[in-house]
């Protein structure tokens, strides 16, 4: 059987395909909720072991199917203040039908804009209410998984009613006096196993008083007391501590390719059941022997050498009570399957729990939008004018006084050197006789530097430079990643490098689990140099440390609930060179500017989109030029002096919307990317 579901106009439709013709419901009504009991008219089963459905949108909560043999419960919850009706039952003479009666779906609506009037258009939104104090979060539904199983240290037999008394009795004494009360043969099986010797078992006691007890409970209880396993086969009863193991019967062997579990994780999980499971281990032992090759002295002995050797064990484990208690396991790593031996009912109870864990782990497609906002602002305000007098003449240079009186300027430091050390301090020029003899020739001073003015004709000159200067830019970065939950180790994966010759060489995965990701778009430059001393007067060597210019984001995925909730960490870092700087001998290394921000674990439901601001770089300066007391005076005091301000805001926004991606049906392509550029969208609709 397997349960379906229809949804009508004004109702949903339950189908049980597979009940039979004569198949009979029992229901009642629990609270809020509706249960049913199925009885079919010959044993059956599930096609795909118990079902859960949810549908919060049509008011159920949740629909399950559970069961086995002729004997099926179904069950609906409806959602918190959402009334369930009895449902309509009818049948087509294989499936069952089952109708509940629901809410009319609101059709879909459409808005007339009158687009003569400006204004904002009203959109649909929801953002979840704030709370005052601490409360717990909500519950959520989970996936469950049911099956029914049989009691397999039960031993079913019958029997003339019992009366029996022992006192310390030996427990193999006892159940071979039950056994012949019932007319049943009896075997007491010794467990051989290592580490415990027969005389554990046979040496256990009961105590026991039975007044006209049923046979098949005083033989159960017995075996109980004991902490003994027992089965019956044919007229023939066999107790002992390991006994459920071991029959005489056929047993079956089937081996089961997995297609999303590990064979060791899922021959783990079956030994924490109960079952025995065998691997084989390989131990690595590593010897070294002889001298190191620099404490070697002459006529010594051997070098130092290293030997591994490779050990092969098996090893068998398991848990010492569950369901699964008897059954044999093994797993191959290469095809990532397991061998199950043991009894068919212990092979069909282990399938079905392979078939509650051999499930595809969920993924979510990462939209990631980051944008860089860059907010610049520069005003600069310079005034230079001349005036000139005849030998006067008064120049403002950008905020900065210059006057000139005379014909001359007047002299400087050096100049005064010169003439207050008179004829010494003179320029003087050295002259070598033929005689080998060297004559000292005085040289003049240097001529007066003459005033500028001299080139100006009489009058007044102004020269007036204001600029303002504004910038908005964005830098955007739009990837996609998709994530699974899975957080095993990646083989070959390691901590994304930052030196570009590492990316090159090794080929390394940039992340060392399945469930981590790692983007990096920009350029590699120099940020350091590892100096390394040369030996035996060899010069130093310099070994380059690079980083990244640009873009650097990683996204790790932890959850992916039954819920609609995806629990995930960010790492979105944006750098860019700002200034460089010089090592001696070695070269220009540049000094990056990073804006980096690392978010917590934090829980975003499908769909909805978490922004992340407030990573702010703003910087602000102002430089002013001016005249004594001339700069300071309103209105005419912007022509003596030169002003300029600059002023420069950026911000990171990190935009993230995670969409988890149903694996059962067929998945939109590109899941939801959408080309920027005609280009793009030209190759790929080709």
């Amino acid at each position: 059987m397997q349960l379906q579901v229809r949804r009508l106009g004004n109702s949903v439709e339950l189908v049980v395909e597979g009940a039979g013709p004569r198949a009979q419901l029992q229901q009642s009504s629990r609270g809020s909720g509706w249960q049913g009991q199925l009885l079919t008219a010959s044993p059956t089963g599930l096609r795909a072991g118990p079902q859960r459905i949810s549908l919060p949108e049509l008011g159920i909560q949740s629909v399950s199917l559970d069961g086995s043999g002729s004997n099926y419960s179904l069950s609906v919850t409806p959602m918190p203040g959402v009334p369930l009706a009895r449902p309509v039952v009818s049948a087509d003479g294989l499936n069952l039908i089952l109708a509940f009666p629901t809410a009319p779906q609101a059709s879909l609506q459409t808005n007339r804009l009158d687009l003569s009037q400006p204004g904002a258009i009203p959109l649909p939104t929801y953002a979840p209410p704030l709370h005052a104090r601490a409360v717990a979060p909500p519950l959520g539904d989970m996936a469950v998984g049911t099956m029914t199983l049989r009691n397999p240290g039960y031993v079913n037999v019958s029997g003339p009613a019992v009366t029996m008394t022992l006192k310390n009795a030996p427990a193999k004494d006892a159940l071979m006096a039950l056994a012949q009360i019932g007319g049943y043969g009896f075997v007491f099986v010794e467990d051989t196993g290592i580490g415990q010797p027969s005389t554990t078992q046979s040496g256990r006691t009961v105590s026991i008083s039975f007044r006209g007890e049923t046979y098949s409970r005083a033989v159960n209880s017995t075996l109980l007391a004991a902490g003994l396993q027992g089965k019956k086969e044919g007229n023939m009863i066999f107790a002992g501590s390991n006994v459920l193991g071991k029959s005489f019967g056929p047993q079956m062997s089937k081996v089961y390719r997995l297609n999303q579990a590990s064979a060791s994780s899922a021959a783990d999980y079956l030994a924490s059941l109960g079952a025995s499971i065998t691997k084989v281990n390989i131990i690595t032992n590593t010897v070294t022997q002889g001298t190191p090759q620099a404490n070697q002295v002459a006529g010594g002995g051997t070098s130092q050498q290293t030997q591994s050797q490779q050990i092969t064990a098996t090893e068998t484990y398991g848990g010492g009570v569950g369901p699964l208690k008897g059954l044999l396991g093994t797993t191959d790593s290469r095809l990532q399957s397991i061998t199950l031996i043991g009894d068919p009912a212990l092979v069909a109870t282990a399938e079905n729990y392979l078939r509650q864990i051999d499930l595809r782990q969920r993924q979510v497609a990462l939209s990631v939008k980051i944008i860089d906002v860059n907010l610049g602002n520069d005003t600069s305000i310079q005034n230079s004018f001349a005036f000139k007098s005849g030998n006067t003449f008064i120049v403002n240079d950008q905020g900065k006084l210059l006057g000139y009186f005379g014909n001359s300027l007047p002299p400087n430091e050096a100049v005064l050197r010169e003439v207050a050390g008179g004829a010494s301090s003179a320029k003087s020029e050295y002259k070598t006789l033929a005689n080998g003899e060297t004559e000292i020739i005085k040289a003049p001073l240097d001529p007066a530097p003459i005033n500028p003015a001299n080139a100006y004709s009489d009058g007044f000159a102004n020269f007036l430079r204001a600029t303002i200067q504004s910038s908005s830019t964005k830098v955007l970065a739009s990837p996609t990643l998709i994530l699974s939950e899975n957080s095993d180790a990646v083989r070959g994966g390691s901590e994304a490098s930052a030196t570009a010759q590492d990316a090159l060489t090794k080929a390394t995965i940039g992340r060392p689990f399945s469930n981590q990701s790692f983007v990096t778009v920009g350029t590699q430059v120099v940020t350091n140099f590892s100096v390394q001393a040369g030996q035996n007067g060899a010069p130093n060597t310099c070994q380059p440390e690079f980083g990244t210019s640009g873009l650097t984001f990683g996204a790790s995925v932890s959850k992916i609930d039954d819920n609609g909730f995806v629990t995930f960490a960010l790492s979105p870092s944006i750098s860019a060179t700002t200034d460089q700087q010089v090592i001696e001998g070695c070269g220009l290394v540049d000094i990056l500017s990073v804006r980096r921000l690392d978010t917590g674990s934090v829980r975003v439901r499908d769909g909805q989109t978490l922004i992340l601001t407030g990573v702010i770089s703003e910087s602000d300066s102002q430089i002013v030029s001016k005249w004594p007391i001339l700069g300071d005076m309103p209105l005419i005091g912007q022509f003596f002096r030169s002003s300029g301000g600059s002023r420069d805001k950026r911000e990171l926004v990190i935009m993230v919307t995670p969409r988890i991606i149903d694996d059962g049906q067929a998945g939109l392509y590109g899941y939801g990317y959408e080309p920027s550029t005609s280009q793009v969208r030209s190759v790929l609709g080709n």
